[in-house]
């Protein structure tokens, strides 16, 4: 069911613009401990992802100690064969980090310490990651679509064995809610959830 908004919420890059809110979210359940987990052998890094020319330049501020930090050249980081353009992306251009044929994961999944390198790398420099890490990989397991807050195509169609078991998808990605979009969007979804909740029970 999806739930329209008090208001408009915009991110603090200006996009997107989150207006609703499906309560598939407040329902399932995920297990968020990523780096404690030994069943899902990294499901949600396994495609890479969308990440916006704006989030790309702000790694290349960076490019050096990346490639330093990664081992791996700046070359191969996304995949530029195809940029695309979405009015809800920052900027409105975007391409992919790279699909590493080798490890068969995301260019930026660390098979030696796992995690994403990009936030090992912003954690270790001492910054902010999300200055670094692609928007729907610091949201997973909550997306958007046409400005309404969803669950994830690979939630959508159960490709993650970590569906099931811990918090609900919004509690998962509360934080990361609150970072984009601001205190004031999370107390209304706090809001919603509970009274999502409470006639859920009642029914």
């Amino acid at each position: 069911m999806v739930i329209k908004l008090k208001k408009s919420y915009s991110s603090i890059h200006g996009l997107p613009v989150i207006h609703s809110v499906d309560t598939d979210i407040f329902d399932l359940t995920y297990f968020m401990k990523c780096m404690e987990c030994t069943f899902c052998k990294d499901q949600c890094c396994e495609w890479g992802a969308d990440i916006d020319m704006q989030n790309v330049n702000r790694i290349l501020k960076y490019e050096k100690e990346l490639e330093d930090f990664t081992g791996i050249k700046s070359s191969k980081w996304f995949d530029r064969s195809e940029p695309k353009w979405d009015h809800e992306y920052p900027g409105g251009d975007y391409i992919r980090t790279t699909y590493d044929e080798e490890k068969d994961y995301c260019i930026f999944l660390d098979h030696k310490s796992r995690g994403c390198m990009l936030h090992s790398f912003a954690l270790n420099k001492g910054m902010d990651y999300h200055e670094v890490k692609p928007f729907f990989c610091s949201m997973f397991p909550v997306t958007y679509f046409e400005g309404v807050l969803l669950t994830p195509e690979e939630i959508d169609e159960k490709l993650t064995a970590c569906l099931g078991e811990g918090p609900s998808l919004y509690r998962g990605s509360r934080n990361e809610i609150g970072h984009y979009f601001g205190e004031e969007i999370v107390s209304e979804l706090d809001e919603i959830e509970t009274g999502w909740l409470e006639q859920k029970k009642s029914a």
